[in-house]
């Protein structure tokens, strides 16, 4: 039986911000576009149909 389910919500036990950062990078510039740190971060709280706009 489940006792119980455990959730990490972006930073708060792991910062694995710069890994999906990093995934964005590799799937646009597979598609010809460069997206900067500065780029990724200004855009950070955007649901990703927004992100991808």
């Amino acid at each position: 039986m489940i006792q119980a389910i455990f959730f990490d919500f972006n930073g708060v036990i792991i910062d694995d911000e710069p890994f999906q950062m990093a995934a964005y990078q590799e799937v646009l510039r597979e598609q010809g576009i460069e997206l900067s740190d500065s780029e990724y971060y200004s855009a950070l709280g955007m649901d990703d149909k927004t992100f991808v706009r």
